[in-house]
């Protein structure tokens, strides 16, 4: 245990030298954000897929039964990050300033199997994240001049802290509850500027607080087919909920002064029913076939649109419907592949097949739950991954490459395509020395 305590004091030191999300996406503007399909782990590099992984050396986030497989009296411990670079197109884009990069920590937990049957994982995952900056000038009737600019700035996000349990029966089945709550905050700023020396008229400023209980239910159904087939069934399903939002406002003057500053009463924005769905087939215990489906049910959810909600100059603060813009249903189709290398140790007294590493290769493609414009918002993408599970030590390597596409490039709209390298750290070891130790 005095080495998986080291390692979150050193986990924690690190995250002084991570910046915070400094990659302008301009969808997050809308809802509470841009909603994280990204697990950073083991499925990473199978673009998420893993509605029905199961694994004994790595916690799988997707589904809350898969932890049940992890090893008997053993304790584990993932951290994860992200690196991330964006380009963006469309006729509004400013050539000169149409890239982003950042660095981010994402990912904090631990899990246990106190029991044979019994597996239990808690920690620290990102929901939502919003950030976002650009312009709009101000014409006078119809004149082509500004005679003033807005800066519409947001940042933020909602994060969510987690305790799962999963339980196997007959050996064949997992079932398992997640039992999260979610909390976090948008800032939200509107600039009104002079468009020639960018002096300030004024300001507003928006600060959103968003809580809630959130129940995520997960199912697993697995066995062998002959002497060398492997499968696996997942499901996931999440109840709708409502998040509770605050808003406090503060109006500044052009000196700083406050014209006002005051607090709205609470209202909320309703999460959507979710569901999920997958398969695995592995075979010769090397190759692995994977598959997900997830569909979320925005249309049912009931959020109000802007007429209904907080007023900020003509638009809600959460942006949750409006002339131009509506919430959808959303659904995501990924599949994936995974390649072990196998090899053989011996313990003394017997020999263990030991995975020392392996390659992931994935795909997606996503409805997202945004229509502007008259059109749907997709993410469409390609991941690959590499993992090593270090012999001389308890700890395994992740690293994973997504490159992908969001949005459309237009007069309105806005193209984002975006590399990004997920990095993850896995850390298992025997707990009152009963675990199974074979190097």
């Amino acid at each position: 245990m005095k080495r998986l305590l080291t390692i979150l004091i050193l986990t924690g030191a690190s995250l002084t030298h991570l910046t915070a999300q400094t990659n302008n996406s301009p969808y997050s503007i809308l809802g509470i954000g841009d909603l994280m399909d990204n697990y950073y782990g083991r499925t990473s590099g199978l673009a998420n897929t893993g509605f029905a992984y199961r694994s004994s050396w790595y916690l799988i986030n997707n589904n809350p039964a898969s932890y049940s497989s992890i090893d008997n009296d053993m304790y584990y411990g993932e951290v994860g990050g992200v690196a991330k670079f964006v380009n963006y197109y469309g006729a509004n884009v400013n050539i000169d300033a149409n890239q982003s990069f950042d660095i981010t920590f994402k990912k904090l937990v631990l899990g246990i199997k106190p029991t044979k049957h019994w597996g239990t994982s808690f920690g620290l995952l990102p929901f939502s994240s919003q950030y976002y900056q650009f312009n709009q000038p101000v014409l006078a009737g119809s004149g082509n001049s500004p005679i003033a600019n807005l800066s519409f700035n947001g940042s933020g996000g909602v994060n969510r802290v987690y305790w799962a349990n999963a339980y196997e029966f007959f050996h064949h089945v997992s079932i398992g509850v997640d039992l999260s709550y979610l909390f976090g905050s948008l800032q939200q700023q509107l600039i009104l500027q002079d468009p020639n020396v960018g002096s300030e008229f004024s300001s507003t400023l928006n600060n959103v607080y968003l809580s809630s209980p959130y129940i995520t239910y997960g199912l697993q159904v697995y066995g062998k087919i002959g002497k060398k087939i492997e499968y696996s069934l997942g499901g996931t399903f999440s109840t709708k909920t409502g998040m509770t939002a605050s808003l406090s406002q503060i109006v500044r003057a052009p000196d700083s002064a406050v014209l006002y500053s005051g607090n709205f009463p609470n209202t909320t924005f309703t999460l959507p029913t979710t569901i999920g769905a997958g398969f695995m087939i592995t075979y010769n215990h090397k190759y692995r076939f994977l598959g997900d489906y997830k569909f979320e049910n925005w249309a049912s959810a009931g959020n109000p649109n802007s007429s209904n909600n907080w007023q900020n100059n003509g638009g809600s603060i959460l942006n949750t419907g409006g002339f131009l813009y509506q919430f959808q249903n959303s659904e995501r189709i990924s599949a994936g592949f995974e390649l072990s290398n196998l090899k053989t140790l011996s313990t003394g007294q017997s020999n263990v097949l030991y995975e020392s590493s392996f390659y992931q290769a994935g795909f997606y493609y996503t409805d997202t739950y945004l229509y502007v414009y008259g059109q749907p918002i997709r993410d469409i993408g390609a991941t690959l991954g590499l993992g090593v599970n270090s012999k001389r030590s308890r700890l395994s390597y992740l690293i994973s490459a997504q490159y992908g596409v969001k949005g459309e490039s237009s007069v309105q709209l806005i193209k984002e395509k975006y590399l990004q390298f997920n990095i993850a750290f896995s850390y298992r070891d025997a707990w009152l020395t009963k675990g199974r130790k074979f190097f």
